[in-house]
């Protein structure tokens, strides 16, 4: 290389450096040319010309320069470099249209397109997960930072594929409004991003815990002809309760009671000729979903 430079009248001027893995090169043209300083180091190389040629908004790389930009084996150059002489086209060219792919790859999504890493996990976070309040809550569920969650709520969110949605529910006597993160599963745009989530790994919750002891407060208004709620307790009354929870109007402690309450009181409900259809449904995924989670 530096044989070439010294053929095409450059004068190199090194500076010393601390770190023996980055080198800075100082290129002057003494023919009267615009100066041009380029970083090369290990895995990342980085150059910046006075008028940079662009392809689709990615700046193109030098030609000797590509290998390191690309990130590819010698094979795969040398590959390249005959398909680009099979085509007729330029090697440069070839090198802008794939970093025009890979920076296109981190762009942000259109319907039906490609998912991020981030998005597809608070995907299966939110599908996995039902109630989750918070950013916070959905990176935990997630795995990833608050700040790559927040991003991926976003970017969800003004996709269609999710909605925060007002959940109702009693408290301390009272009523308490609370917003969720759920899923549009009827919408065109999560069905057609759906499947993205389906290989998705995110970090496994622990198994709940069949509730005892007594009845939470917040589920007290549901038995309004009960003379002393509080009275009630778990696993002695959990028929009871549970036929009150899973058919009662609350949505939110028929979620609560296929939860954590024990599988004899959810089996005695689903056996009731009054149990609707959506609660049995409700029933059968919980108890199937029992029977396959480790102990």
């Amino acid at each position: 290389m530096i044989a070439v430079l010294r053929r095409r009248n450059i004068r190199l001027r090194a500076r010393p450096t601390h770190n023996a893995t980055y080198l800075r090169h100082r290129v002057i043209r003494d023919r009267g040319c615009a100066p041009r300083t380029r970083h090369v180091s290990r895995d990342h190389v980085q150059t910046r010309v006075n008028a940079p040629e662009r392809y689709g908004g990615v700046m193109a790389p030098p030609r000797r320069t590509a290998q390191l930009c690309l990130r590819v084996s010698p094979d795969e150059m040398r590959r390249l470099r005959a398909a680009a002489a099979t085509s007729g086209e330029t090697l440069a060219e070839f090198v802008r249209a794939a970093v025009a792919v890979r920076c296109d790859s981190d762009r942000p999504h259109t319907e039906g397109g490609q998912l991020t890493r981030s998005q597809r996990r608070v995907l299966a976070a939110l599908s996995e997960h039902v109630g989750l309040t918070s950013v916070a809550a959905v990176a935990r569920a997630s795995g990833l930072s608050r700040a790559a969650a927040r991003a991926a709520l976003t970017g969800l969110e003004a996709l269609g594929a999710i909605r925060q949605e007002t959940w109702t529910e009693p408290w301390r006597r009272t009523v308490r409004e609370r917003r969720v993160w759920t899923l549009e599963v009827l919408s065109p745009a999560y069905q057609a991003v759906a499947s993205q989530m389906r290989h998705v790994r995110i970090p496994a919750r622990p198994s709940p815990k069949v509730h005892t002891g007594g009845l939470p407060e917040r589920f007290w208004s549901l038995f309004w002809n009960h003379p002393d709620p509080s009275g009630l307790r778990l696993p002695d009354d959990a028929g009871y309760i549970a036929n009150r929870l899973l058919n009662g109007p609350s949505s939110l402690a028929a979620l609560w009671a296929s939860v954590h309450l024990p599988s004899e009181a959810l089996q005695a409900c689903l056996a009731l000729r009054s149990t609707k259809p959506h609660t049995r449904d409700l029933i059968c995924n919980a108890l199937a979903h029992r029977t396959t989670r480790p102990q």
